[in-house]
């Protein structure tokens, strides 16, 4: 007897939540710097998937959130909608202020570029396997760290 097993790979996604970029919506586009199609308040507590950077572009997966308290909202816009990493974020989960450092490439073996030990906002820039790039909030520092490390949850820690 023979089994056969076949495996999807699919776009790898992160989980991010709404961040304050600055004015009183974060943008949903059509397409990377495209017409704008729905808007979010910065105030919104909603989390959601993202994949397929290019260019500081996400595509946003089911084309929804999650607001804590209301569910899943439903964007406006098409089928494929984009967010700018600039309108999204992750927290770090060094809560017993483990030291956690952004390293030059998506391994253990990169050259340690920044660290930290206070618990810190995170733009998303890219994904590759179980590493995420990011950039700090000031634009300072940008480097690769462990997925295993960002929490995606806007209202509490990801314990």
């Amino acid at each position: 007897m023979m089994t056969m097993v076949v495996l999807t790979v699919k776009s790898q996604s992160v989980s991010v939540f709404f961040s304050d970029n600055g004015g009183k919506f974060i943008n949903i586009r059509n397409a990377p710097n495209g017409k704008v199609v729905d808007k979010v308040s910065v105030d919104s507590n909603g989390m959601l998937e993202v994949m397929s950077p290019v260019n500081g572009w996400w595509v946003i997966c089911g084309n929804s959130y999650e607001e804590p308290d209301k569910g899943e909202i439903k964007l406006k816009g098409g089928k494929k909608l984009y967010i700018h990493s600039s309108g999204i974020a992750f927290a770090t989960r060094n809560y017993g202020g483990q030291k956690l450092v952004l390293r030059s490439t998506p391994s253990s073996k990169g050259k340690v570029v920044y660290s930290f030990k206070e618990e810190i906002l995170l733009h998303p820039i890219d994904v590759k396997g179980d590493w995420v790039k990011v950039s700090t909030f000031d634009g300072k520092h940008t480097g690769w760290i462990e997925a295993e490390w960002l929490c995606g949850n806007s209202v509490t820690n990801c314990c």
